[in-house]
């Protein structure tokens, strides 16, 4: 299992970080690794998780999947937020926002078995479960031509709690397949059916991966 393989994962997390640039960004890398090395891989229900840093240096991803939504919402998010903020100090953590959800049906390309050199956390803002569902089922449809895109990895859709947080989790072997895929038409032609169901601009962030630690056994 990794962590772009959902099996058996009953929610996902998703811990942004918005720092103040490079140096803090790459002080917060540093802290989440001791915390998941000696703390987060120990929690129960943990199954696997990624750090991210986007590609303009200030953002940091940490994506949890965890067996169920009761083991996300243990200790994990306050005990790391402290970690991180005695690390870094309120001046450099701009910002920290902490979306996530259960796993839909998702996408999964010709290079599902590679890893990931560019990934994309896009988080969207709908206005109720049922336009969410429906954010879920325009990717699933898209998987007609994207399941055969060269470079393409997966994707995976996960609906908040509460229905009005939808995020998407894709993945691609390298930039040049993430150029290749975002110049398609078939791509172009989809995102009017998306913009229609939001109710707020994305977030969308465009990140490499550092580190991946799955659970032991």
């Amino acid at each position: 299992m990794t962590s772009a393989d959902p099996a058996g994962e009953g929610f996902r997390t998703f811990l942004v970080l918005r720092t103040g640039g490079p140096g803090a960004s790459a002080a917060a890398l540093d802290t989440l690794h001791t915390e998941v090395a000696h703390r987060i891989s120990r929690l129960d229900g943990f199954l696997s998780c990624r750090t991210h840093l986007g590609l303009d240096g200030d953002v940091v991803v940490h994506t949890v999947g965890w067996r169920d939504e009761a083991s996300a919402r243990g200790t994990y998010p306050a005990t790391l937020g402290e970690a991180l903020l005695a690390r870094l100090g309120r001046q450099v953590m701009l910002r920290t926002d902490l979306v996530g959800g259960a796993p839909g049906p998702g996408v999964r390309g010709p290079a599902s078995a590679m890893p990931p050199g560019l990934a994309c956390v896009a988080i969207r803002y709908v206005a109720d479960r049922a336009a969410g569902e429906a954010m879920a089922e325009l990717l699933l449809r898209s998987g007609d031509w994207k399941k055969d895109f060269p470079g393409f990895v997966s994707a995976t859709p996960y609906l908040g709690p509460d229905g009005t947080t939808y995020v998407n989790y894709p993945q691609w072997t390298d930039r040049a397949a993430f150029d290749a895929y975002m110049a398609d038409p078939r791509n172009a032609a989809g995102q009017q059916d998306i913009a229609d169901l939001e109710v707020a601009p994305p977030d969308l962030l465009l990140c490499t991966l550092v580190t991946e630690t799955v659970a032991a056994g």
